[in-house]
């Protein structure tokens, strides 16, 4: 707009009456507010619902996650298998104390892979007794049951008795044949008593020419491990 149209502008809003000039300028102010409404503001307003939205999203998966931890909260706390899983290492713990009681309280048998060159080394102390044959017996399990006393109740509760823990010891036999007098086997086995370690589980004495006899000796040991290693 050059000077001579905003001079002749001017003079025209200058004839204008009062009246005419407040109406002219409300007329601008609204036309400046339409175009601000359809630009600025219409982006404003955008961008304004957009992240109402997308806090309304955050909140609903909020909820959703809060209320999925009470869930799995809950379902931990009310676990049917908890009180289980403590039995089972309740009874680990009772096991473990017993194959302790049971080891202290074998710690002075001999070891199953020692009875053979035991035997031989008390023999070779007696030349007069003959070896005929050693040999090992079948290895024997023992169930002992973790419980010290039985009262009436466990008696008639088979459930509860199977439930049981047991701790298995094995039994190692030995089996010697000798030949020798009556007095040389007395004295043998005399030597075999002052030992430690073992029980006995049968002995034969029998005269075949007097005074010789053939003697069988049956002892046994007892250890947790179940391999027999000896003759």
């Amino acid at each position: 707009m050059n000077l001579e149209k905003w001079y002749e502008l001017r003079d025209k809003t200058a004839d204008l009456s009062l009246r005419e000039r407040a109406i002219m300028a409300g007329t601008a102010v609204v036309i400046i507010a339409f175009i601000w409404l359809q630009t600025g503001f219409a982006d404003y307003e955008k961008k304004h619902k957009a992240n109402l939205a997308n806090k309304a999203s955050l909140t609903q998966e909020t909820v959703e996650q809060s209320n999925r931890l009470s869930e799995l909260t809950s379902a931990l706390a009310h676990d049917p298998n908890a009180a289980l899983r403590q039995e089972q290492e309740q009874l680990k713990e009772r096991l473990q104390g017993l194959r302790l009681k049971i080891g202290q309280r074998m710690s002075n048998l001999v070891a199953p892979e020692d009875m053979a060159n035991l035997m031989k080394k008390v023999l070779s102390d007696y030349k007069g007794l003959s070896l005929l044959s050693a040999k090992n017996l079948p290895v024997e399990p023992l169930n002992v049951s973790l419980g010290s006393t039985t009262d009436e109740s466990d008696k008639t509760n088979d459930s509860a008795i199977s439930a049981e823990p047991q701790a298995v010891i094995f039994t190692h036999g030995f089996e010697m044949e000798l030949r020798g007098t009556y007095f040389q086997t007395v004295e043998y086995l005399q030597q075999l008593e002052s030992l430690s370690g073992f029980y006995w589980r049968m002995l034969s004495y029998k005269v075949d020419r007097y005074p010789n006899a053939t003697i069988k000796v049956q002892l046994s040991t007892l250890s947790l491990e179940e391999d027999w290693i000896g003759v």
